[in-house]
């Protein structure tokens, strides 16, 4: 199994997706809207992220996420995602290249509607996304914020999201780790099916965990892009984000931050999502 069973099952996807889209929609790649399905409606969604770029070695990932979403009502949704990762990394020096393919695992996500932005002074919601896979679990929540102006035709987002992780180690421990994260974006209708948008997101990582316990600030990185988006008879996303030179590593540890990026992190990302409701 490789990356083309991932790149031919989105393709298959989209060819699947006629039926004509109802007119909620998120313009972005990376941050969430405060917009859920209403009550009954139900949504498939299918998402490819492709990664490049670490220092010190050639790196290249594909994720690969399929979801299916219900509104189980007006101001409540949740989501089943499946999630995929292929990956392949070959130091500079001249060894072979590791390549691993898995089902990651499986995740659930709940999205409650405080505010509608349409209806109140502006959006509010909270998410939370409890995952489990091979080896690792994860819980995650956001704080997702949305104000639009023009009769809705710019739309700015903000999410601040923190992150637990557990990962079993090869001597059958988890190691804890953690991650607060800010994703911002603003996106301008040019026509009533296509927008144009871009996002800045700043990513913080950390020895412990932050919710519920004690945790200890490592590093921290900055991505920022354009994103286009198409909500028609289907809604589709595209956006690329880029690494900033940026990084910061409070623990000054040799070899986290080399030119002013984080070593581990990726230099360069695109992820297309294509989205259906039905």
């Amino acid at each position: 199994m490789d990356f083309r069973r991932y790149v031919l099952g989105g393709a298959i996807t989209i060819m699947a997706l006629t039926r004509p889209a109802l007119a909620d929609d998120r313009p972005f790649a990376f941050a969430y809207s405060t917009d859920i399905e209403t009550a009954g409606e139900k949504e498939v969604e299918q998402e490819l992220t492709w990664s490049s770029g670490h220092a010190g070695e050639a790196f290249q990932a594909l994720q690969s996420r399929s979801e299916l979403e219900y509104g189980f009502s007006d101001n409540f949704q949740g989501s089943f995602y499946l999630n995929y990762d292929w990956s392949r990394s070959r130091p500079h020096l001249p060894l072979g290249p590791a390549e691993r393919t898995e089902l990651t695992g499986i995740s659930g996500e709940f999205i409650y509607q405080l505010l509608n932005v349409y209806f109140d002074p502006f959006g509010l919601a909270l998410y939370a996304e409890p995952s489990i896979g091979n080896a690792a679990r994860s819980f995650e929540v956001k704080a997702l914020l949305q104000k639009n102006f023009f009769n809705d035709t710019l739309r700015l987002v903000l999410n601040v999201n923190a992150e637990n992780n557990w990962e079993k180690n090869p001597f059958g421990h988890y190691d804890r780790s953690s991650a607060l994260e800010f994703y911002s974006g603003a996106s301008y209708n040019l026509t009533p099916e296509w927008s144009l948008g871009a996002e800045l997101d700043n990513e913080r990582g950390f020895d412990g965990l932050l919710l519920g316990g004690s945790s200890r600030f490592t590093d921290s990185a900055y991505f920022a892009g354009p994103t286009l988006a198409y909500a028609g008879r289907v809604r589709v996303v595209l956006g690329i984000q880029a690494q900033l030179p940026w990084a910061g590593d409070p623990t000054h540890t040799p070899g986290t931050v080399k030119s002013g990026y984080l070593a581990d992190a990726e230099r360069l990302c695109l992820r297309l999502r294509v989205s259906k409701d039905f």
